[in-house]
């Protein structure tokens, strides 16, 4: 078997880490032909010698793009997060609302069966007279203690 030459060689280790350093966030991997060379631990003239440099630009401005993609799928994913959230809620409150119309229906089936009239269970409230003060006329912890002075007792 004949030994790979070393240009083969060189572009298969670079393009494995260009496709690895793609799919990070530039400020994580940096794509530009001094880092990529450090990484291979090769010169950069080496990579300008075979011509990589065009590779590892593309790969830097795919890099870019992906970038901004991935931004908008973190804010896609986050508010899709918020729906699912939202809908679950909504669901709870469903459930809720359905037991609070049964127990209104059990009430109502209640006050029939003790004999009075279901619909006054709907009326409002009136509300209390208040024509006249009730200040004054005593009530819990109202009331007054006698003074008590050295001539009464």
């Amino acid at each position: 078997m004949s030994r790979q030459s070393v240009r083969e060689e060189l572009k298969r280790l670079l393009m494995e880490h260009l496709a690895v350093a793609e799919t990070h966030p530039p400020e994580e991997c940096t794509l530009d032909v001094r880092s990529v060379a450090a990484v291979l631990r090769v010169s950069p003239t080496t990579l300008y010698k075979y011509g990589f440099n065009r590779e590892v630009n593309a790969a830097e401005q795919r890099q870019r793009e992906n970038t901004f993609i991935a931004g908008a799928a973190i804010e896609q994913d986050y508010f899709k997060g918020q729906i699912r959230t939202l809908i679950e809620e909504l669901e709870k409150e469903r459930v809720r609302s359905k037991e609070l119309v049964g127990r209104i229906a059990i009430m109502e089936a209640n006050t029939a069966r003790l004999g009075f009239d279901p619909e006054e269970m709907h009326k409002p409230i009136m509300k209390p007279a208040r024509t006249m003060s009730r200040a004054g006329q005593g009530g819990a912890g109202g009331f007054r203690k006698r003074s008590r002075t050295i001539g009464q007792q």
